[in-house]
């Protein structure tokens, strides 16, 4: 089930995104240094995960990571969906995905790409790692 959150405003007395420190890479690209992991599957509903994106983008949070074997991209895609709604550019946030260790076999990496595209709402990812770097066959209890 795919919900679409409450709208999206950014809140008075938030941090100011340009003042969170950045870690510029390789590429040029910069990073802000702190962001909001959304793995809570163990603690918290998806819901409750895609409630706290919307929360954390009002406060000035623009990092999120994700992964696809949290369970919740589709919800968050939808908060996602609810911030740009609400004025936020895309370039303004930066989202990191991964790719969890039953899928390290070169024929599963761009269809779980496009899976976490697909429920993230999303055109493109900012970062995509490798969860851990040890490849299996098995899926976390908490999924």
């Amino acid at each position: 089930m795919t919900q679409t959150p409450a709208s999206f405003a950014v809140a008075e007395d938030g941090v100011d995104p340009a003042l969170v420190p950045q870690r510029t890479l390789w590429t040029g690209a910069r990073m802000p240094a702190i962001g909001l992991g959304t793995f809570g599957s163990d603690r918290f509903s998806g819901e409750q995960i895609a409630e706290a994106v919307l929360g954390a983008a009002s406060i000035g949070y623009r990092h999120f990571d994700c992964a696809k074997v949290y369970g919740n991209e589709h919800l968050i895609g939808a908060s996602l969906e609810a911030i740009q709604a609400g004025g936020l550019r895309r370039e303004d946030m930066w989202v990191t995905s991964k790719l969890w260790n039953d899928k390290h076999d070169p024929v599963d990496v761009i269809p779980t790409l496009k899976e976490s595209l697909h429920d993230l709402r999303l055109e493109y990812l900012d970062l995509y790692l490798i969860h851990w770097p040890s490849r299996t066959t098995t899926r976390p209890v908490w999924t």
